[in-house]
């Protein structure tokens, strides 16, 4: 363990397997590593042990009395204290279908048995080490977030460079956020393949031991082809993500003026939001013509919108409810309507007149700087060569509503 990038002196791990020997086996490769160990020997009590002990990884069997691993899992990824938790399958079970079913429940990684002790303690390890690297990027952009709140409540920077500072501000969270998710499908395709290989040398040694059937071959050849679907799937997921990425990150740092299909580009901005999406209860909608060609600021346009999401993530909800966010577009006489509504708790007449103001701000104090839709109002006014209106009721939602025409030109922006 010496060449580990983090130190994992004293990290615990909870094993959970309703096999005697193999709790024996697991805990005596640990423990010589200078792990703590802790165990459960079914679904129930682990979840009660893993909520006290709180470890920093979980080794999880399948097959288990009462609710298997899969469901375990899926409950331990429901609980705050110990869902980011890291969980390795460690089973007996090795069909293509379990492995993807582990991934699909929260699982970072799948281990089958007869288990290989050098295998297991270097995932561990693996993992251990990408789990303190995550928890150390968290506390640093915590830390980060503080000294910026603190720079703001000292502020002396020229407001430009304030207001420069705000307008990318997303973009940091994004980069975070798209590391993280690429995770799952890569790791998807990595178990994939390791598995088609373990296949493809049982198959060999058939060939050269003359035991090959014919029924065999054919088991090969339906594992292949499962395999490979579930690596181009995943491959696909992957590529789309980083696409959307690029589009909009491109785009934000360009300010170009350039020909682009609505829709499309609302869908890139839906992906790259969706790792903060999926965490939260909240739904976002696009409702947009199809083909539909604009010729316009795209880095401005994904500006404004992902500002207007993210304040209506922050504000628009009470704790503990389930909004939606619908994104509508309509077009007529080289004229582009574009709503931003949602369900939430609206805003009374006070806020709604300032709300554009700069340095106004509900949260001052708890991070907010007051310039969101400042710069979004100078995004749609200057870059779009646009309008934007908001309309409010406490109870009932807030509607911002953005016209802008089709088509500009880049020398009427210059």
């Amino acid at each position: 363990m010496n060449d580990d990038l983090v130190s994992l002196s004293n990290c615990k791990i909870l094993i959970v397997d309703d096999k005697a020997e193999n709790l024996e086996l697991l805990t005596g490769f640990l423990e010589a590593e200078g792990y703590e160990v802790a165990f459960a020997t079914s679904g129930k009590e682990a979840i009660n042990i893993a909520t006290i002990f709180l470890p920093h990884l979980i080794l999880l069997d399948v097959m288990m009395p009462g609710i298997d691993g899969f469901e375990t899992c899926r409950r331990l990824k429901s609980l705050d204290k110990v869902k980011d938790v890291p969980v390795i399958f460690v089973t007996g079970k090795a069909e293509l279908s379990d492995i993807v079913e582990a991934f699909s429940v929260g699982a970072v990684d799948y281990v089958t048995k007869p288990i290989r002790q050098e295998e297991l303690l270097a995932r561990v390890s693996t993992h251990l080490q990408l789990q303190a690297l995550i928890n150390l990027r968290d506390e640093l952009i915590s830390t980060l977030r503080d000294k910026t709140l603190e720079l703001e409540k000292l502020s002396k920077l020229k407001e430009q460079q304030l207001e420069a500072s705000q307008q990318f501000s997303h973009l940091g969270e994004l980069v975070g956020e798209l590391t993280h998710e690429l995770g799952t499908p890569l790791s998807v395709i990595s178990t994939a393949i390791t598995h088609l290989d373990d296949k493809q040398k049982e198959l060999n040694q058939q060939v050269q031991q003359q035991t090959l059937a014919k029924s065999d071959l054919q088991a090969f050849i339906d594992n292949a082809a499962q395999s490979y679907d579930i690596v181009l799937s995943n491959l696909n997921n992957a590529m789309h993500l980083i696409n959307s990425f690029k589009h909009i990150v491109v785009g934000e740092f360009s300010s170009a003026i350039t020909e682009f299909n609505l829709l499309d580009y609302l869908h890139d901005i839906q992906r790259v939001l969706h790792p903060k999406l999926k965490r939260s209860p909240h739904e976002v909608q696009i409702h947009c013509p199809d083909g539909l060609q604009i010729t316009s600021d795209a880095g401005a346009l994904s500006q404004i919108l992902i500002n207007l999401i993210n304040n209506a993530l922050i504000h628009a909800f009470a704790e503990n409810s389930s909004g939606h966010i619908l994104i509508e577009v309509s077009h007529q006489n080289q004229q582009i309507t574009l709503s931003v509504k949602d369900d939430g708790r609206g805003m009374s007449s006070d806020t709604l007149n300032k709300v554009f103001d700069k340095y106004y701000s509900t949260r001052i104090g708890q991070g907010g700087s007051g310039l969101g839709l400042y710069i979004v109002k100078n995004l749609v006014e200057k870059s779009l060569q646009g309008h934007i209106e908001v309309s409010s009721q406490v109870g009932k939602g807030t509607h911002f509503c953005i016209t802008l025409p089709q088509h500009i030109h880049a020398s009427s922006t210059s």
